[in-house]
């Protein structure tokens, strides 16, 4: 029998992030409600393909470009030479996926978990105390179909915000900004689904509806069929705090930290963002001021870990059983010693 061994395994902080979400989730269905069979519709899911694609592209272009040049003489290590770049760019863009995974893991009646509900009525008192009316009713006056396109544009930027930012520092700046900015969107997505956990809404396009006597009509059908398709890929209950907002501004403060350039060609669409929440009545106005307030402290706190614990080990030990097969798969290492360099495995 083969003796003990231990595992070694490297976890970016990414990882833990999205792991703490769904042990965490886990429990709640667990020892609140039980397993239940929710509805999963992953619908945008493919936003980020194209920018992967064109990444992998660059990386063949690059492959074949390099080896006219270079000849190799080990077989093996030019097919792991060949592999290794697919696989570093699909590891680096995974967190993207895991994000879409942590919030449709909220899909059906899952924001009731904790909160069984709504909350809506107390974030229109919020509104109301706060800012002394409904600004989704207010904003009623400056309706008109050309404002509403527009603004059905920005708030659908959103999803095009993220991987412009991304693929600038991926092919312009050093990896661990990249990297940073992925621990950045996880720890604000993190700290809003919790939002929606504690504060379940559906918000004022439901709430206030019958106050609604200017309809948001838009003079093109692509545009109804974009404002159809952004209805069907939201969960119910995504309303406090606003992470289109949150999330959209978290990714433009990595655009200002590495290119001023860049953080001033996306003001435009991100502030028009920021408005379109509420002109669209998906948001009530506290919605949008927590999502606001979130993401410079998620940026912050994000980058803190990231600085400590950008790569965390974790050495296991293995029964016998099991010694033999990590062993074989070449999984089982030794901890390094004190003040070596940690090599990404995983």
């Amino acid at each position: 029998m083969p003796s003990n061994a231990r595992l070694s395994v490297n976890l970016r902080l990414e990882d833990v992030v999205a792991l703490t979400f769904f042990l965490l989730t886990f429990a709640l269905r667990l020892f609140i409600r039980g397993f239940a069979r929710d509805e999963f519709s992953p619908s945008d899911v493919l936003v980020i393909i194209p920018a992967v694609t064109l990444l992998l592209a660059k990386e063949i272009v690059h492959y074949f470009w390099m080896s006219g040049r270079e000849a190799s003489s080990a077989p093996a290590a030019s097919l792991r030479s060949f592999v290794r770049p697919y696989w570093v760019i699909l590891r680096d863009w995974f967190p993207f996926f895991v994000i879409l995974l942590m919030y449709y893991s909220l899909w059906g009646d899952a924001t009731h978990l904790l909160v069984t509900r709504d909350r809506d009525a107390a974030l229109i008192a919020w509104d109301q105390r706060l800012f002394g009316f409904q600004a989704s009713v207010a904003m009623q006056r400056f309706v008109s179909p050309m404002l509403t396109a527009w603004m059905e544009f920005a708030y659908t930027f959103h999803i095009l915000n993220i991987p412009i930012v991304a693929c600038f520092l991926y092919l312009r700046r050093r990896r661990e900004r990249f990297r940073e900015m992925m621990a950045g969107i996880l720890v604000i997505t993190f700290l809003g689904l919790l939002g929606y956990l504690l504060v379940p809404a559906v918000g004022p396009l439901y709430t206030l509806r019958d106050q609604f006597t200017v309809p948001l009509s838009v003079p093109l059908e692509m545009v109804n069929r974009q404002i159809e398709f952004m209805d069907f890929a939201r969960i119910k209950r995504d309303v406090f705090p606003s992470l289109h907002a949150g999330i959209s501004f978290v990714v433009w403060l990595y655009a200002w930290r590495n290119s001023r350039r860049l953080f001033a060609i996306l003001a435009p669409f991100v502030l028009s963002l920021f408005v379109s929440t509420v002109y669209l009545r998906y948001h009530y106005l506290v919605d949008v001021v927590a999502g606001l307030l979130l993401a410079p402290l998620s940026f912050l706190l994000a980058n803190w870990l990231f600085q400590r614990w950008g790569v965390i080990h974790l050495s296991l030990t293995l029964p016998g059983v099991l010694s033999g097969f990590a062993q074989r798969l070449g999984l089982s290492a030794a901890r390094p010693a004190a003040g070596e360099k940690i090599e990404e495995r995983f």
